[in-house]
């Protein structure tokens, strides 16, 4: 005899949306719940437990649930978080580096005269970021200053130190996020 929750996946299979309606309503605020302790932002999992109910009515027909609903939903919304963090972290370690390295070129060569207050905050901000680079450990210092200043690529940085390509996208992982940290407030400023 089936259980419930059987019933309910043979009846979304069918494309009934009482079913559907049942499952939403019983699980959405849990799955929500669920998703923002991995993003702590309500508005991003309230969106991923959406599209993860929108995936499910698109493609009831051919969804195979092996476990139970309860696993099933709660693994969805975790791999699914897991993604969006993934896909966060990427778009923040490409776009964020070339800000701060578009900043002190694109302000190094600037010979327009700003408000003494640009000048200073250019200064203050120029400051921050040599003392953070220099605060980096040695080799991650190196490798953040041979792919941010000098352009190489990380083949070109692995093969000039002797190391492999992965311990140069390690450091420059940490250098980034060392960085990050430490000017976040100035970023902030910058940014806005």
């Amino acid at each position: 005899m089936k259980d419930h929750k059987d019933f309910l996946i043979d009846q979304l299979k069918l494309g009934s949306e009482k079913a559907y309606h049942y499952l939403f309503s019983h699980y959405y605020a849990r799955l929500c719940r669920v998703a923002n302790t991995y993003l702590n932002d309500s508005f991003a999992a309230e969106n991923i437990v959406s599209d993860l109910f929108f995936y499910l009515w698109e493609h009831r027909e051919e969804i195979s649930i092996n476990s139970s609903l309860d696993s099933y939903l709660l693994k969805s919304v975790r791999n699914r978080c897991l993604n969006y963090l993934q896909q966060a972290m990427y778009r923040y370690e490409t776009d964020l580096p070339d800000s701060i390295s578009d900043f002190s070129v694109n302000h190094q060569n600037d010979s327009t005269p700003g408000s003494p207050l640009d000048h200073l905050l250019e200064k203050e901000l120029e400051g921050k970021i040599h003392m953070a680079v220099g605060n980096l450990p040695d080799e991650c210092r190196a490798v953040f200053k041979m792919s941010r200043y000098e352009q190489n690529s990380y083949e070109e940085i692995a093969q000039s130190l002797g190391i492999s390509v992965n311990t140069v996208r390690y450091h420059m992982k940490n250098a980034l996020s060392r960085l990050r940290e430490n000017l976040k407030d100035y970023l902030t400023f910058f940014l806005w």
